[in-house]
């Protein structure tokens, strides 16, 4: 069973999650707006940053490019597979961008804690 994560439009409420260097696997997603109902994504166009915490930076893997799928567009439900496997201990942060013509709307941030074993 896979887990989802209601990602909201406050930068206030953070779901945090933790991995291991290594892992490399989809995280399941709902956005949601301030009332936490779904925010239907049938149209429009997702984007993805990934921020390495510590230092403020985008956070890059070694290769790829992150595939985001749409899995329930009406409910707000997508996954996210990243480029590619964690290659090092890093607190990532992970914001998703949903936009309409010219309104731009920001999910998030999921906090990802990549451990090393």
């Amino acid at each position: 069973m896979a887990l989802i994560f209601d990602l909201t439009e406050d930068p206030q409420q953070v779901v945090q999650v933790s991995a291991w260097v290594g892992d490399w696997h989809s995280y399941v997603v709902r956005l949601v707006d301030e009332l936490g109902s779904p925010v239907d994504i049938t149209t429009g166009t997702l984007g993805i940053t990934f921020t390495n915490i510590a230092t403020g930076s985008a956070y890059t893997f070694a290769s790829g490019s992150v595939t985001l799928t749409k899995q329930y567009s009406a409910q707000g439900i997508l996954s996210i597979l990243n480029p590619a496997a964690y290659a090092t201990a890093a607190m990532i942060r992970i914001t998703v961008s949903f936009t309409v013509s010219t309104t731009v709307r920001r999910f998030g941030p999921l906090e990802i804690e990549v451990l090393a074993p």
